[in-house]
């Protein structure tokens, strides 16, 4: 389990950890083993470009690369803006936050959400889960900026419930309009019926 968000709303706290829900937890999975002649368990391997090595797993990753083929250290490289070329700072983990600001949102909001994970909120406190339910009944929906880790994006993430259970929804929210339900063509489009076009065959 990760560590805890400290959220809050007009000046109460809540304390949550996450739990990360995949399609494992929901559906369960199966693997597949694959064994040789004598039983033993295969292993994946990548064959080198000029198909004279086979390299085990581990032995293959990836690495930076500057103009004179020279190994860059992840490190050394920082983000700039594409437009000015400044440094963009990094943006600091949800986790390492001493409170976070809840708002309210509305539901349309939440649906024009691009949905990259689902975590369940596990309460510290029994109060704090009954307390922010009660006011997830009441907002519906409550939103706020989420980042896993320090890095330099960070994510559109909601607060929803499903009766006793409270979920965190993270991803990007779409910059799409909705154009409504009106009628948009009025008359039909008449069917042309194509003229006759018998093939030729003295065009051969």
């Amino acid at each position: 389990m990760a560590r805890d968000l400290k959220l809050s709303y007009k000046g109460k706290q809540y304390i949550f950890g996450i739990q990360k829900i995949d399609r494992k937890k929901l559906y369960g999975y199966t693997t597949v083993d694959v064994k040789d002649d004598q039983g033993l368990k295969c292993s994946l391997a990548t064959v080198s470009d000029d198909g004279r090595h086979i390299l085990a797993k581990g032995c293959v990753g990836y690495t930076y690369m500057n103009e004179k083929n020279e190994y860059v250290p992840s490190s050394s490289m920082k983000m700039v803006n594409k437009e000015d070329g400044k440094p963009i700072e990094k943006i600091i983990s949800s986790f390492d936050l001493e409170n976070i600001e809840l708002q309210e949102a509305s539901l349309d909001d939440y649906l024009k959400l691009y949905v990259k994970s689902v975590y369940q909120m596990v309460d510290i406190d029994e109060n704090d889960s009954k307390d922010l339910l009660d006011l997830l009944k009441t907002c519906k929906v409550l939103y706020f900026k989420f980042n896993y880790r320090t890095d330099y994006d960070e994510d559109d993430a909601f607060l929803i419930h499903n009766d006793d259970t409270i979920f965190m929804v993270i991803g990007q929210i779409s910059d799409f309009k909705f154009i409504g339900l009106e009628k948009v063509v009025d008359d039909m489009v008449e069917l042309v019926e194509d003229e006759d076009d018998d093939f030729d065959f003295g065009m051969l």
